[in-house]
């Protein structure tokens, strides 16, 4: 039997899981996300009716999906090329200035390492569309992140979309969202965007770093760019925003 739960639901051992799932599922370059670092625990202290958790009966946790209400009134095509960041801040600045929302976001969802390939991600986007109505709000649009563009740095996301195997799209998050029912509004290109010095940088790639260029960083969808004599580095991932 599947359970619900919002984020104020769960007990200590499912925190524990949550966090360490988000760890498991991302690459480090994301997890270094200065966006992340400072607006996630407030993200999750003002929209904890829209954190959901799929659990099982054992109170083991299938997957999750962190979602946040939002305002937005220009047309779907006109999103930000911010996507990722500019929406964790921009929910922050609606809630914070009592702007009412109009749309919902979708930040990411993470299936369990057990529970992959069964469906369950399908199930969490079909309770997503249900809190959009149940909220009264029109949109429901997502930054998504392709799971197999990591293998691709150098390609660029619009000719990524394009990317086919067998005449179907190469992609299998892309072609999730498809069959659920989204369409592709755009590329949003800098939706999450890491920002250091070389230092930094040295720590994520394991290695010393002697000379300005472009560096592939483990699990980043895009290279990294190094400017030795600035002591500085710019990560700016591409994304695909969709729109339920």
């Amino acid at each position: 039997m599947i359970k619900y739960l919002y984020l104020s639901d769960l007990d200590d051992f499912l925190i524990k899981q949550y966090r360490s799932a988000i760890k498991l599922a991302f690459p480090e370059i994301i997890l270094n996300s200065q966006t992340t670092e400072k607006y996630w625990s407030t993200l999750e202290k003002y929209f904890p009716h829209t954190q959901l958790f799929m659990v099982n009966e054992d109170n083991n946790l299938i997957g999750f999906m962190n979602i946040v209400p939002v305002f937005w009134d220009q047309p779907l095509k006109e999103l930000p090329d911010k996507g990722w960041d500019w929406l964790v801040q921009r929910s922050i600045y609606d809630y914070e200035n009592n702007i009412q929302p109009n749309s919902l976001g979708g930040l990411q969802i993470v299936i369990t390492k057990k529970f992959q390939r069964k469906g369950f991600s399908k199930l969490l986007i079909s309770k997503a569309k249900e809190i959009k109505q149940n909220l009264g709000l029109i949109n429901f649009v997502i930054p998504i992140r392709p799971v197999f563009k990591h293998k691709f740095p150098k390609m660029k996301m619009v000719d990524y979309l394009e990317f086919k195997k067998d005449q179907n799209i190469y992609d299998p998050w892309i072609r999730t969202h498809l069959n659920a029912g989204a369409k592709i509004i755009s590329v949003c290109k800098n939706s999450m965007n890491v920002k250091g010095d070389i230092v930094f940088w040295q720590g994520l790639l394991n290695k010393k770093i002697v000379e300005s260029g472009s560096y592939k960083i483990k699990g980043a969808l895009n290279l990294v760019t190094i400017d030795i004599e600035k002591d500085f580095g710019e990560y700016r991932e591409e994304n695909i925003w969709i729109a339920y």
